[in-house]
């Protein structure tokens, strides 16, 4: 099976900024696209990344800067063919292989917010408009053509990690993710408390601390 990887270069993760600089999101990001690909590779795909500019990674890449929609437009005219999001480090090979084995002309994993995490496209002549509640579009969008469309339910490919909250689940469920072990490197830990949060070394640090001085 042939599958699409976009991954997004230049300022990638915005919504993670208040934790992760600008260099840190970038190479967090790289983290979970090689998560994503060690995954499709396992599983016997071949792995075409859709780039904004040039990096090295271990599948072929091709450098687009057009947007998101026309890139995946443009590879949907060859089918069948899968289009997985980058930022999706949660998935295994076994969430993928069920997505790939799901009966329809279209499957769709949804994401937690609307979106469109994963999508595979066995018939000609669907289109994708991604963003602002691309799911339930893309639902319409197969209906309109007379497609059979199933949605994929798994709460792994459910988790695309967008902002702080996501950082949590990738830290509770991460074990052996590249992506999760950058975040620990950065110091990075789950506090699993009344309400789980994620925290600092150094903000645990303090906390013990001044406890230590009440």
């Amino acid at each position: 099976m042939k599958v699409v990887v976009p991954f997004k270069f230049f300022n990638p993760k915005s919504r993670l900024s208040k934790v992760l600089n600008e260099e840190e999101r970038l190479k967090f990001s790289l983290f979970m696209l090689e998560d994503v690909v060690d995954v499709l590779k396992n599983c016997g795909c071949e792995v075409k990344v859709v780039s904004q500019s040039n990096i090295s990674i271990s599948a072929e890449v091709v450098v687009d800067r057009r947007s998101l929609d026309d890139v995946v437009n443009d590879e949907l005219k060859d089918v069948p063919k899968a289009v997985v999001m980058s930022d999706l480090p949660l998935i295994s090979e076994n969430v993928f292989k069920r997505f790939m084995n799901t009966e329809g002309d279209v499957v769709i994993a949804p994401g937690r917010k609307g979106g469109t995490n994963m999508l595979l496209v066995r018939k000609e002549g669907f289109r994708v408009s991604y963003h602002y509640g691309s799911f339930f579009k893309h639902l319409k969008i197969a209906e309109k053509l007379g497609m059979k469309v199933n949605i994929f339910d798994s709460f792994f490919a459910s988790c695309d990690i967008d902002d702080e909250s996501d950082l949590l689940e990738l830290l509770l469920h991460g074990k052996g993710k590249r992506s999760k072990d950058y975040l620990e490197s950065l110091g990075f830990r789950a506090v699993m408390d009344r309400t789980p949060m994620i925290a600092k070394l150094s903000q645990l640090r303090d906390v013990s601390a001044n406890e230590r001085k009440e």
